[in-house]
């Protein structure tokens, strides 16, 4: 078995920890409990006749300004970025924030996430990715569990390349 440390990351409040607990326990809360540090959680995966364990930190989100410890992305191989479609200010700087993630990881490729689709209509999520000034690999709903396995097994993929 392969253990492959991987981290998401993203402001506060998009999604991160309920991605996580759809993944791991396929559960669900409406309660916002915010992450204080750093979050982690395991789930073994199959993939390409591998067995992974994945370590999943979740790491705390930020409102953008405040500085996350690079001890959190030492020895990471994925990185997950979650941004929240139905709040702008958690996507209108993601270049900037997308450029410290790769400069505390050292991770080149990071799997870009929008989350809360149930929160929007179609043609509100279409006028959301053309705003986004990168592209977007995947559109979830943790609530709904819409492209959330996808998403980690995408995050697992990228740890293998």
């Amino acid at each position: 078995m392969i253990a492959k440390k991987v981290l998401l990351v993203g402001n506060f409040g998009v999604g991160k920890t309920s991605l996580i607990r759809r993944f791991v326990l396929n559960e669900f809360s409406e309660d916002y409990i915010s992450t204080i540090g750093v979050r982690v959680s395991k789930k073994v995966v199959e993939y390409q006749n591998e067995t992974i364990k994945l370590m999943i930190w979740d790491v705390a989100g930020t409102s953008g300004n405040e500085k996350i410890p690079k001890a959190y992305f030492l020895g990471a191989h994925g990185a997950m970025f979650v941004f929240d479609l139905s709040r702008e200010e958690t996507f209108l700087t993601i270049d900037k924030n997308l450029q410290m993630v790769k400069d505390l990881s050292g991770i080149e490729n990071i799997t870009i996430v929008g989350n809360k689709k149930d929160l929007l209509t179609d043609e509100e999520v279409q006028n959301v990715v053309k705003k986004v000034s990168v592209d977007i690999d995947l559109i979830t709903s943790a609530k709904e569990g819409d492209n959330v396995e996808d998403a980690f097994m995408q995050l697992t993929a990228q740890t293998l390349k």
